[in-house]
């Protein structure tokens, strides 16, 4: 089997090993793009731009026509959208059990500054640390979203793979679904949740002050 050449999407959530699948695609050789942080690409703006653009009913990204392989936001949250423009792509679920992904979610964004995809995303509910009740909208979310992927691909075994990252230790699976030859490298473990740093939150307060970063939207806890 020839190796794929079209198009490729990672349509699982945050922090279930999206970073760990984009640096497996691009040594796999696929021009790929992890999220739209400011430096992913020229233009990116922390997804304002395609947040509107999306908004308005266009779904035809710029992102499209300048990669070949994506990950993480906002991709995973309009995948059917995107399958509706490319039907022949191929879809990757990545997972991890619901337990400890949410409390990775909850240690990983408790004090890194809220971006627009998240409030995109959660509105209030956008840090998932910052109450009971948000903890529980990203575990909601999480588990439709899971859901509905698995009922709409569950035809379609061929252009979608579901697997976890963070336990996979080879390339195997994963170059079989896309035609790729192993690479002679070990599988990558990217982006690993590491306890917060002591001087994260005081940091965010000063950036806020000089008007760098944007507080919670109303009704969040910005701890």
């Amino acid at each position: 089997m020839a190796q794929h050449d079209g198009k490729i999407f990672g349509i699982g959530f945050y922090k279930t090993g999206t970073t760990t699948l984009y640096a497996a695609l691009r040594v796999l050789g696929y021009h790929t793009v992890n999220g739209d942080t400011p430096d992913s690409y020229p233009g990116a703006d922390d997804g304002a731009t395609l947040i509107r653009q999306i908004d308005a009913g266009d779904y035809r990204l710029p992102t499209f026509e300048q990669f070949e392989a994506f990950t993480d936001n906002p991709y995973f949250r309009i995948w059917r959208r995107i399958y509706d423009l490319y039907p022949d792509a191929k879809y990757i679920l990545t997972v991890r059990d619901e337990d400890p992904w949410i409390d990775s979610c909850v240690r990983f964004f408790r004090h890194r500054r809220i971006r627009p995809m998240r409030v995109w995303m959660f509105g209030q509910h956008a840090n998932p640390a910052g109450s009971p009740e948000s903890r529980q909208a990203w575990l909601d979310a999480y588990r439709a979203h899971n859901a509905a992927v698995r009922d709409f691909f569950a035809g379609r075994p061929q252009q979608y793979f579901e697997f976890d990252p963070t336990l996979e230790d080879g390339w195997e699976r994963l170059c079989a679904f896309l035609g790729a030859p192993v690479p002679g490298l070990p599988w990558p473990h990217a982006n690993a949740t590491r306890s917060d740093r002591p001087w994260r939150p005081a940091w965010r307060r000063i950036r806020q002050a000089l008007g760098l970063e944007a507080r919670a939207p109303d009704g969040a806890r910005d701890d």
